[in-house]
């Protein structure tokens, strides 16, 4: 299949699911966060993840049905509230729930794309993501909410992506560590910039804030504990909570790159995308990204959905209808294996 470009390729949480169909435990999604949480093995993370499960069920008396942004989304509002209006009557520590959780969140993402090599975490690629990824081409886009490093890790070459640039204006140019390995291992020695955008809309484990943009950290796989403890490393993301400040940089900038480069693509792929009721924000940006579209007749050429559940690219559909014409082609696929070998 010949794609027509400039395209915007859009990733969630099934994405890398679907890219690592073998890694075990897998990486997460938002219902089985919990569940996979538990499975964890080393580096201090069962003892953190054990205190977190403690602290989910304390509040609902149950794990199995919970998922991860309802659970944050309580734990964050109900730290707003108790930061103003106190009780005398033994006030829990909302935002040492949440700390731990985000702590948890950064380690569970980590432990489930990387594997095990002589007491370290090694990053994983997809061979799923790397095809889709060879048909990009010079000013098309990456877009996703995922704070993993699997779309990085699985760019083959230094030709059209690398992290000179790649992530656009919001990242501070300072080398890093992971940057000069992952360049030496792409035989990307000239200092080439990148040719397309990875937009990370939700931030990265790789990612630090430095003044009001990002700095690549150095080691971002690393997973330390103290005295039996886990320790927690500060990472630049926006947690799965109703507060997400997308309005100060760096992720206005982001953003905004974000939208100006759905209005203008002229192919769509989603994959592994749920368009989740309770992500407004995202729901918000691609309504007003298909208005304008709409406004001005600039329609999507061709539309691709790749997710396994029916509903999920029925939704994503009839989200985009108005954006699409007689003309406009859709394709469906079961998942990013199907997409990748179409």
């Amino acid at each position: 299949m010949k794609l027509t470009h400039p395209v915007v390729l859009l990733l969630g949480a099934g994405a890398t699911r679907g890219g690592l169909q073998t890694q075990s435990p897998p990486p997460p999604v938002d219902m089985d966060f919990f569940e996979i949480a538990g499975q964890i093995k080393g580096h201090g993370t069962p003892k953190l993840a054990h205190t977190v499960l403690e602290d989910v069920w304390k509040l609902y008396g149950r794990l199995s049905g919970v998922g991860l942004e309802g659970y944050y989304r309580d734990i964050e509002t109900r730290a707003k509230i108790g930061s103003f209006a106190t009780t005398a009557n033994k006030p829990k520590d909302w935002q040492k729930r949440q700390a731990r959780l985000e702590e948890l969140i950064r380690r569970v993402i980590i432990h489930t794309t990387c594997k095990e090599q002589t007491g370290h975490l090694k990053p994983r690629n997809s061979i799923f993501h790397a095809n889709i990824l060879s048909k990009l081409k010079k000013d098309d886009s990456i877009l996703t909410f995922n704070y993993d490093l699997l779309i990085e890790e699985s760019f083959k070459a230094a030709d059209i992506w690398t992290p000179i640039g790649g992530y656009g204006k919001a990242t501070n140019e300072q080398r890093s560590e992971w940057s000069r390995n992952w360049l030496k291992a792409r035989n990307g020695t000239n200092n080439p910039r990148a040719k397309i955008r990875l937009l990370k809309l939700h931030g990265s484990v790789n990612w630090t804030r430095y003044q009001d943009m990002v700095r690549l950290k150095d080691r971002p796989f690393v997973v330390r504990t103290r005295k039996g403890k886990a320790v927690a490393e500060k990472v630049s993301i926006l947690p799965p909570g109703w507060n997400k400040q997308i309005d100060k940089n760096p992720y206005k900038q982001l953003w905004k790159a974000a939208r100006l480069r759905l209005e203008q693509c002229k192919t769509l792929i989603i994959v592994g995308y749920s368009l989740p009721e309770t992500d407004l924000l995202a729901k918000a940006l691609f309504a007003e990204v298909v208005r304008t579209r709409k406004a001005r007749k600039h329609y999507v050429k061709e539309l691709h959905l790749a997710d396994p559940n029916d509903a999920v690219k029925q939704k994503l559909i009839e989200m985009f209808v108005p954006a699409l014409n007689a003309q406009s082609k859709v394709f469906r696929y079961r998942d990013i294996k199907e997409l990748a070998s179409a």
